[in-house]
């Protein structure tokens, strides 16, 4: 059977009804007293009888307790979404979601409650686990889960889930090393709450509320008679039966796995969301497993016993690289799926909407990481979280990179605290094109970011400097921009013809192809040009176009690493040019002055 793929749009997630949650204290208390009522009455014979035979008056204590908090401001919300083991979502965990769709504008917050882009931030978090006192929050229910007892160590992020100390945890822990009596208690509770499954209902027979006959029914026979779920008294000896049938069939633990991907349309191809963050919640509520994507899109976690699990996927790279945000600093850009999985894998499809954007925003940030500064050279971008703010209704020509205040560790600035170091827009005069068009943008402000990190104190004020730092960092930014999405493409399709091409026939069909046919003025102060192109290539567009208002270019050769290393501490144009003839050895160094000439000197005049 075909995995089932999941697909989202660009709508707001909307919330249907409110969940009829099992793990809450008072419904896990209920299903406890169940539990030991049949146990005495119903069930003499079952295996789980001898060991209760002597129990009552159990208390279930919470394990966890289900909170809301409200920031007030950017360091309160940074404090919270940086918390490993709160784990907080910006949407409700206590409800079905009606719409699918891949963000969430909570109704209780319109208008002018709370500073921009700040929510309601909801989180499980562990009984005896210290929170911020200052920060405003709302006890929203006390909840009961039962351990892993799992031997292993648990990953970071992923949440062990202790025992308040009690009589009814002693007795159950000493007695239940393979974990059944809390998968009895769990099916007693989703039972109460109407939430076992079709396969569970096949195998579990029932006895009728205040029936003298002790008649055993299965669940269709009772609901035929109108019984729900939650009013039905659970046989033990065929919770033993179908606990047996799950222990034959390998199943009582599993890997929660899946693949997550995304449509890369400039191509028609469907492609691997790269070193991607998945979450994996109990019954959507709780984090117990966590994982990180491959290049292909596969996850695979360590094994669990929870067999009910929410996935979500978060764009965020591991070893302090980078985090995608959802067009502000204080929504971090991620995808909730919206179903539960009975012991199934997630295989999640972006192929529009703010998700895809989201997605292709982060493999562009991932594959400059992982692949461009190796093979071509680059600097690497930042040594802390670089935050990339993917402004889905913006446009692309506002992309831009302010990385003056690296993850905002300089609390004395505010205003830099609000700003992301990248903002990436998807539009392109209004409309969305192509997929190349997003990567390019990109790639384009990681470059600034690699510049910055390689060289801050050019970044200071570059434009104080007249037109000439600000057209050299610019022209250095176009350059890698369009050798690496060019390498990019043509390695997902050789027959690659990009978006922003030009012309069908190479190079003019490749991405910024429109460059070779830009015409430089005296004094047109243009900043973005093809210099760097040009210093690579061997396409000289004045003869090729059979253009005289076009540049000479017979310069070709230099690499992205060496045109870099003669960028590195120069303060000019000239320093520039003067590094890249004599650092380097290139036959056709006695063109670069020329080449310097048309669009440095006398464009910046």
């Amino acid at each position: 059977m075909e995995p089932q793929i999941e697909e989202t749009d660009g709508k707001s997630v909307v919330l249907g009804e409110e969940l009829e949650v099992p793990y809450t204290v008072e419904n896990m208390q209920r299903a406890f007293d169940n539990l030991l009522f049949n146990l005495k009455s119903k069930s003499k014979h079952s295996k789980l009888a001898k060991t209760f035979k002597d129990e009552e008056g159990i208390e279930v204590l919470p394990s966890h307790y289900y909170y809301r908090f409200l920031p007030k401001d950017s360091l309160e919300h940074d404090l919270l979404v940086k918390d490993t083991i709160l784990q907080v979502s910006n949407i409700p965990l206590h409800y079905e979601i009606e719409e699918e769709g891949d963000f969430y504008d909570d109704p209780e917050l319109e208008g002018d409650e709370t500073p921009d882009g700040l929510s309601y931030l909801y989180a499980v978090v562990p009984y005896d686990y210290p929170l911020p006192e200052t920060i405003e929050k709302e006890r929203l229910d006390d909840m009961y889960f039962a351990p892993e007892l799992d031997k292993e160590e648990p990953e970071e992020g992923e949440i062990v889930v202790k025992q308040p100390l009690n009589k009814t945890t002693k007795d159950i822990l000493t007695v239940d090393e393979n974990g059944e009596v809390f998968e009895y208690l769990e099916l007693e509770a989703l039972k109460l709450t109407n939430n076992l499954e079709e396969d569970e209902l096949v195998v579990l027979q029932f006895y009728l509320p205040n029936d003298p006959t002790g008649t055993l029914y299965s669940y269709e026979e009772a609901s035929q008679l109108g019984y729900q779920q939650k009013e039905l008294i659970i046989d033990l000896a065929s919770v033993e039966a179908l606990l047996e049938q799950e222990a034959l069939a390998n199943r009582r633990k599993w890997h929660p796995s899946g693949k997550i991907t995304v449509r890369e349309d400039v191509v028609n191809r469907t492609v691997g969301v790269m070193g991607a963050e998945v979450k994996v919640r109990k019954w959507g509520f709780l984090v117990i497993r966590r994982a990180r994507t491959d290049r292909n899109g596969n996850f695979r976690t360590r094994r669990t016993r929870t067999k009910r699990v929410k996935y979500a996927v978060h764009f965020n790279s591991n070893s302090r690289k980078f985090r995608i945000m959802a067009g502000s600093i204080f929504v971090r850009a991620k995808h909730r799926g919206t179903r539960k999985y009975k012991r199934a894998s997630w295989n999640q499809h972006f192929s529009y909407g703010r998700s895809k954007f989201y997605a292709l925003v982060h493999n562009a940030a991932y594959d400059f990481y992982d692949r461009a500064v190796g093979k071509f050279g680059m600097h690497h971008p930042n040594q802390s979280w670089l935050r990339i703010s993917a402004r889905y209704n913006g446009n692309i020509s506002d992309s831009r990179h302010s990385d003056l205040n690296v993850n905002g560790s300089l609390p004395w600035i505010p205003l830099l605290r609000w700003k992301s170091e990248i903002q990436v827009g998807r539009l392109n005069k209004g409309q969305y094109k192509a997929s190349d068009l997003v990567y390019g943008a990109v790639i384009h402000e990681m470059t600034h970011a690699s510049h910055y990190r390689m060289d801050r104190s050019f970044f200071i004020n570059p434009r104080a400097a007249g037109c000439t730092l600000q057209t050299m960092a610019e022209s250095w930014a176009v350059g890698v921009e369009t050798v690496v999405t060019n390498d990019r493409y043509f390695k997902l399709n050789p027959n690659y013809k990009a978006s922003n091409r030009i012309g069908n026939s190479r190079p003019l069909d490749l991405y910024n192809s429109f460059k070779q046919n830009e015409i430089i003025k005296s004094g047109s102060k243009e900043e973005y040009t093809p210099i760097v192109i040009d210093l690579i290539d061997n396409y000289n567009q004045k003869v090729e176009l059979n253009d005289s208002s076009l540049p000479i270019d017979c310069v070709n050769g230099y690499s992205l690493k060496q045109i870099q290393t003669s960028l590195n501490n120069v303060r000019g144009p000239h320093s520039w040019k003067e590094n890249l003839i004599k650092q380097h050895q290139n036959p056709t160094e006695g063109f670069v002055e020329e080449l310097f000439n048309v669009y440095m000197y006398d464009n910046c005049d």
